[in-house]
């Protein structure tokens, strides 16, 4: 089986003696770090680049997302760093469950109508792999996850998180919807671990801050090492 994790560049230990891959697309060119964890065949997409220079706005999804699938690449697990609405706390870990996707808007279908079946945005299958590999790990992952997705690269005001929660989020991000939107549309299972870096605006009582979420995602490295290389091994 090919299975890709998409993240930040915390996650290159994933892959060991990995062979690194330009994968040309339509939309652009894909840097795909290559290797196997057991049987499977792994890839690894850095989201914002190797060195974390990509903002969210900036990043080619639809690149990444294509050069998966010309890889044959048949499941995805994510990693998302979000903010805290309501129902969970800095560092908790989260499987994303839903999401509101309609502030960031994308599509492979810009010539012709599709409209995709949006019921379950994350794989059901891939998301039962990810609790019970968190399960043998020992490893403390809620469920319910609902994740928004704003564009960024700015934080959210007060206001707009007030409005997020009345539309039943609980967690909020600035990069998800794109890539489950896009994978879901070339018929990828995609799964999100969540890392819940921070309170959002709002809730905090101090500023936000980009450091404050890097930290607290390098703290939780560990933790989706093993819950990745774990689901690897036995999908």
């Amino acid at each position: 089986m090919k299975i890709a994790v998409i993240g930040g560049s915390g996650l290159y230990s994933l892959l060991k003696n990995a062979e690194t891959k330009m994968v040309a697309t339509k939309y652009g060119k894909a840097k795909v770090h290559c290797g196997k964890i057991g049987k499977n065949e792994v890839f690894f997409v850095a989201r914002h680049g190797e060195k974390h220079t990509l903002p969210p706005h900036r990043v080619n999804y639809k690149a990444n997302i294509s050069a998966l699938k010309k890889l044959g690449v048949e499941k995805i697990i994510a990693t998302a760093a979000c903010g805290a609405i309501s129902k969970y706390a800095p560092g908790d870990l989260v499987i994303a469950e839903d999401m509101i996707g309609f502030f960031a808007p994308i599509t492979f279908f810009d010539g012709k109508v599709v409209h995709t079946d949006f019921s379950h945005p994350y794989s059901q299958k891939l998301n039962k792999v990810l609790i019970e590999a968190a399960k043998r790990n020992k490893i403390n992952m809620k469920r319910g996850g609902i994740i928004a997705t704003m564009r960024g690269p700015r934080f959210e005001t007060p206001a707009e998180i007030r409005a997020l929660k009345s539309m039943g989020a609980n967690l909020v991000n600035m990069t998800n919807a794109y890539e489950c939107v896009l994978s879901r549309e070339v018929g990828i299972e995609y799964s999100t671990l969540i890392v819940v870096t921070n309170y959002a605006a709002g809730i905090s009582k101090r500023p936000l801050s980009h450091k404050e979420t890097i930290e607290m995602v390098k703290k939780k490295e560990h933790d989706l090492l093993a819950l990745i290389k774990s689901a690897c091994s036995v999908l």
